[in-house]
C-alpha cells in the first residue's frame, strides 16, 4: 500500500497531462492548475494522516514513518512529472524540454533518495552504549550537552545539543515514527545516567526504562517541557 503513495501522484499527473493534451491542445495553464491541486491534495491527506502522535514504544532504534516517506517521494516524482509535462505542452523545442528536465532533476533525486530509504528501512535514530546515531551520523554521549523538546504543540521538535555544533541536531514528528516526548525522556535519561549506558541494546533494559519513564511522566501529569523528565536510575 505504501508504494501506491509513491507511484499514484505521478500517474495521476501524467494522466491529466495526456487528457489536457488530447482535449485542450497547448493547455499548459489548465494542466498546471490541476497538477498543483493534486499535489496540494496529497499534502493535505499526508498532514491529516500524521496528526496523531505515535505511541511511546520501547526500543533502541526508531525509523521514519513509512507512509509519510512514501507520500513525500510521491510528491517529489509528481513535481518532476509536472515540470516535464508542462514543458511538452508549452513548446516543441528540445531546448525547452532539456531545461525542464534539468529543473526536474532535483525532485527526481529527492524521490529516489526517499524511495531507497523506504525500501531499505534505514533508522533515523539509534541508541548504543557509545552514543546516538541520527540519520546515519553518530554523536558520542560525551558530546551531548542537553536534550530539549522545543517548538509548540502543533510543530514540536526534539533538539539534541551537541558540543562543537552551532545548531542542534533536530528531529520532528514527520521524521520519526515515535513520540518525541518519550524520545526526549529516553535520550535525557541516558545522557544523565552514564553508568547505565552499557545496558543499551538489551531488550529487558528497553522494557525497564520504558516503564520507568512512562510512570515518571504519569506522576508529573504527562506535562511536556523543554527538559527530559527526572527519573532515578
Amino acid at each position: 500500500m505504501r508504494w501506491a503513495w509513491v507511484v499514484a501522484p505521478s500517474v495521476l499527473v501524467g494522466a491529466v497531462g495526456a487528457l489536457v493534451h488530447a482535449f485542450v491542445p497547448g493547455g499548459y495553464v489548465v494542466f498546471g492548475l490541476i497538477a498543483v491541486a493534486l499535489i496540494g491534495l496529497d499534502q493535505l491527506l499526508t498532514d491529516l494522516r500524521r496528526r496523531e502522535e505515535p505511541d511511546a514504544r520501547p526500543g533502541w532504534e526508531f525509523f521514519a514513518p513509512p507512509g509519510l516517506v512514501a507520500a513525500r517521494a510521491g510528491r517529489a516524482f509528481a513535481l518532476a512529472v509536472t515540470l516535464v509535462t508542462a514543458a511538452l505542452l508549452v513548446t516543441g523545442d528540445p531546448v525547452g524540454w532539456a531545461v525542464a528536465a534539468a529543473l526536474a532533476t532535483p525532485s527526481v533525486l529527492v524521490g529516489v533518495q526517499l524511495s531507497v530509504r523506504l525500501a531499505v528501512g534505514a533508522s533515523v535514530l539509534r541508541l548504543s552504549p557509545d552514543g546516538v546515531q541520527v540519520r546515519g551520523r553518530r554523536y558520542p554521549w560525551e558530546r551531548i550537552e542537553a536534550v530539549e523538546l522545543n517548538g509548540d504543540r502543533t510543530n514540536p521538535r526534539l533538539d539534541l545539543l551537541v558540543a562543537g555544533r552551532r545548531h542542534p541536531v533536530t528531529l520532528r514528528p514527520a521524521g520519526v515514527d515515535a513520540s518525541l516526548l518519550f524520545l526526549t525522556d529516553l535520550l535525557g535519561y541516558y545522557q544523565s545516567h552514564a553508568r547505565l549506558r552499557g545496558a543499551i541494546g538489551d531488550a529487558a533494559e528497553a522494557g525497564r526504562v520504558h516503564n520507568l519513564l512512562l510512570e515518571a511522566r504519569l506522576a508529573a501529569g504527562l506535562h511536556g517541557g523543554p527538559r527530559p523528565i527526572l527519573a532515578a536510575g
